[in-house]
């Protein structure tokens, strides 16, 4: 009998054990495909990656496309993240909103301007919110729901800095000829835009591609691994940016950036 019980206390460790090595298998592979973004990963491509078998690829795949985590329309072709996925994403992008709300809220009521939640949306960036306070302004985002083109605008440049830069050259080679040439804007400016975003953690913006009688301000929300997943930024009129106003708009969009990315994802650290 003792040899029996001992069996059978073995068995449920044996496939925890299982169990668990096959969810961080999987989780290693949806990794992997999230971060491949539009070019999705192929079979091989994943094996390299996570040091698995072509054989546990293809099977750890096929258990993930049951269960809609991934998508691989041609058969032998990449693999793309699922519905299911994509969805988890919607929830996310509904808790940023709610939590983002409320400071956005305090900083209108406090600084009296207009401000703005934006998250990445393909090559442009998706209005989530809009707070306005007792000096409203409009430049390129009217109303939620508004999409701008990355490189226009300081909430895409704040988001646009902190990708990476296979990221960022895709997207300016499909925006430069699309959108940025006919206001004037250069890849060089972007870039020059780029760089002090990255140095400072805030920006304005490429430098004089604003509307004349508006300016603002925006500063990236980071997720884990410092991946921009948002940004909060601000419009004024141009008259009523004062040096003190700036300090005032910096640091209030800097924290809040910081108390949402630490109510999100917890594990972020301060930079500075």
């Amino acid at each position: 009998m003792g040899t029996v019980k001992s069996t059978q206390r073995n068995e449920p460790k044996g496939m925890q054990r299982s169990g668990i090595q096959t969810l961080d298998r999987s989780y290693s592979l949806l990794q992997q495909v999230v971060k491949s973004g539009y070019r999705g990963r192929s079979i091989s491509e994943l094996g390299d990656a996570s040091g698995l078998s072509t054989p546990t690829v293809y099977r750890l795949v096929r258990a993930l496309k049951d269960l809609g985590l991934l998508r691989q329309p041609l058969s032998r072709g990449p693999v793309y993240p699922g519905p299911e996925l994509l969805s988890w994403g919607e929830l996310i992008r509904e808790a940023l909103d709610n939590i983002a709300h409320m400071h956005l809220l305090d900083m209108a009521e406090t600084l009296k301007d207009s401000f703005f939640l934006m998250v990445p949306d393909g090559f442009q960036v998706l209005c989530l919110d809009i707070v306005d306070g007792q000096n409203p302004a409009r430049s390129y985002t009217r109303r939620k729901g508004d999409r701008i083109p990355f490189g226009i605008g300081q909430a895409s440049i704040a988001i646009l800095s902190f990708m990476s830069e296979h990221e960022q050259a895709h997207i300016l080679d499909h925006n430069e000829p699309a959108f940025l040439r006919a206001r004037g804007i250069t890849r060089r400016r972007v870039r020059e835009a780029i760089a002090n975003c990255q140095h400072l953690e805030i920006t304005c913006g490429v430098e004089e591609s604003d509307p004349p009688e508006f300016t603002g301000l925006a500063v990236p929300v980071f997720g884990k691994e410092r991946k921009p997943v948002a940004a909060l930024s601000c419009c004024l009129r141009r008259s009523r940016l004062s040096d003190d106003h700036y300090d005032k708009l910096t640091k209030a969009l800097l924290t809040s950036a910081r108390a949402i990315s630490h109510n999100l994802f917890d594990s972020v650290e301060p930079t500075r």
